[in-house]
């Protein structure tokens, strides 16, 4: 999926969870400027990820794949027990040079 190749959207999809939430409380929550934020916004919901709702003046984005927060979750912690097992055979394999 290219539409999650990105960090900012992972990002995203991580601090939505199961809320909805407008795009200067996603903003401020990453640290990043509205037209950086807009623009992952406007791909991830194009991909089918996220849904809007419009309420006033405010845009609200949830998350429209309701496993999706809990399958990056997972596939999160499955990628950092292979990087601390590939560390470990690293520094295996850095002992036995020497």
């Amino acid at each position: 999926m290219r539409v999650l190749a990105h960090p900012i959207r992972i990002g995203i999809v991580e601090i939505l969870g199961d809320k909805k939430m407008s795009v200067g409380e996603i903003c401020e929550l990453l640290n990043k400027e509205q037209a950086t934020v807009s623009k992952h916004l406007g791909v991830l919901k194009n991909g089918g990820i996220l849904k809007s709702e419009k309420s006033g003046l405010n845009v609200f984005y949830s998350v429209d794949i309701c496993c999706l927060p809990n399958f990056l979750e997972c596939l999160k912690n499955i990628l950092e027990e292979k990087a601390a097992k590939n560390s470990e055979n690293a520094r295996g394999v850095i002992k036995s040079l020497r």
